[in-house]
């Protein structure tokens, strides 16, 4: 990245010095060949005027010649002009012209007005050469020719150095553009490596870990944000992944003690038959707990990685829960809890997923209402787009404290209240991912 920041930033301020650079030379060079253009044409404007006052006066085409030579001697670019006769002679020529700038260096003209050109010498250097014709006041058949001839070397020899001095600041300006890009790149990219050293640090035993932010760029620090809130969440999934570990091995560890304690008991002796039946008997059940704690484990595994996908259907909810209700009718009449089922409404739903969800939390129910309670199950639409699904019973309650975490995974609220039935303490954990797999959430709502 530091790399391409700061190539982008070299290409970018090059570009620019480029293009003003060459601006700026465009204009002095138009600038120049302007100047030198209107000089030579005023110059042989003024040959002209003389020529038409006094075409005859050879004195003072001569005086004009020599105050130009001698203009010429002290200017940065000479001039010179010279004057021919109809027939091609002579007339009058600036001192010097001949070996300068000879005939054969001006543009072939006509009477139709000035000609201009360009001539290179070998050795007096570049000129701006201009003809021209002054008819004779007395007779349109004779008439004047004038040349002129302007030294612009020293333009561009002054041209010559502007491109090498453009030359020399572009090449600086690129050593330079290349180093203030290089600090500027890393300087702005200092929060970055900050990240990277905060996330180099960070491991199993130190995700406590956070990044600490300081005048950063809006970006970075939203950035930098986020990265802690990640680790927020990845702290909390780790620890609840440990504590989920340590639940399981507790909750395995319980009935394969069971099972290995009756095994060797049953083996220490010579048991009767019955004596046997009695202990298959109870490494049935046993076995029974582990089967459903497992086949709870599957389907939490599955659903957190999104592989238990509902097959939704619309459904009456009010029937669903009736078919629930009916189902554990015998259990609530032998415990002495009142069932009933209220409402309706129409859900989408899996309703084999449902019926497991709206089981578990029956069956809870029923396991923690005493003898006379009761227990209902309540359907209702409270938006045009959202549906609630109840079972409240008027059980022991539970602490406020413990709302917050009844959905874990072998979260028990007290000893006492987990050995008052065998449970895996999945069962809210798997209402609560049947509830997201349908784009809904479990809410526990309690009071002691």
């Amino acid at each position: 990245m530091t790399t391409r920041l700061t190539l982008h930033y070299t290409v970018s301020v090059v570009v620019l010095l480029v293009a003003a650079s060459a601006f700026l030379y465009w204009e002095l060079a138009r600038h120049l060949e302007q100047e030198e253009q209107d000089y030579l044409r005023q110059k042989m404007q003024v040959l002209r005027v003389i020529l038409e006052k006094k075409p005859f006066d050879r004195s003072g085409l001569n005086q004009e010649a020599q105050e130009e030579a001698g203009i010429s001697s002290r200017s940065r670019s000479p001039f010179y002009l010279r004057v021919l006769d109809a027939r091609g002679a002579l007339v009058a020529e600036s001192p010097g012209m001949d070996a300068a700038v000879p005939l054969t260096a001006f543009p072939t003209t006509d009477a139709s007005g000035l000609s201009e050109g360009e001539w290179r010498s070998a050795d007096a250097g570049m000129f701006l050469v201009a003809s021209d014709f002054v008819p004779s006041p007395q007779t349109s058949a004779e008439r004047w020719r004038i040349q002129g001839a302007l030294n612009v070397s020293t333009d561009q020899d002054l041209l010559a150095r502007y491109r090498f001095d453009i030359g020399a600041v572009l090449i600086v300006g690129l050593l330079v553009a290349a180093s203030v890009a290089v600090v500027i790149t890393r300087r702005g990219l200092l929060p970055l490596v900050s990240i990277t050293r905060a996330t180099e640090r960070i491991g199993a035993q130190q995700l406590q870990e956070r990044i600490k932010t300081g005048p950063w760029p809006s970006e970075l620090v939203s950035l930098a944000a986020a990265f802690d809130q990640m680790l927020d969440r990845l702290q909390d999934s780790f620890e609840r992944l440990s504590q989920f570990s340590a639940d399981l091995a507790h909750e395995l560890r319980s009935p394969i003690n069971n099972l290995m304690g009756e095994a060797q008991v049953a083996l220490s002796q010579e048991r009767s038959a019955a004596e046997y039946a009695r202990v298959l008997h109870s490494a049935l059940e046993e076995h029974g707990r582990l089967a459903r704690m497992i086949d709870s484990m599957l389907f939490l595994a599955q659903a957190d990685q999104a592989r238990a996908a509902p097959s939704l259907a619309p459904l009456d909810a009010g029937a669903e829960l009736r078919k629930v209700a009916e189902f554990y009718q015998a259990l609530a009449d032998e415990q002495g809890v009142e069932l009933t089922c209220t409402g309706r409404c129409e859900v989408l739903a899996d309703p084999l997923l449902l019926r497991r969800a709206l089981s578990n939390l029956l069956s809870n129910a029923l396991k923690h209402t005493p003898r006379g309670g009761r227990v209902t199950l309540h359907a209702a639409d409270i938006l045009p787009d959202e549906r609630s699904l109840s079972v409240i019973d008027t059980g022991t309650g539970i602490a406020t404290e413990h709302l917050p975490r009844l959905a874990d995974r072998f979260y028990r609220v007290d000893p006492s209240r987990a050995n008052s039935y065998v449970g895996s303490g999945l069962g809210l954990a798997i209402v609560k991912s049947i509830m997201e797999l349908h784009g809904g959430q479990l809410r526990i709502d309690s009071a002691v």
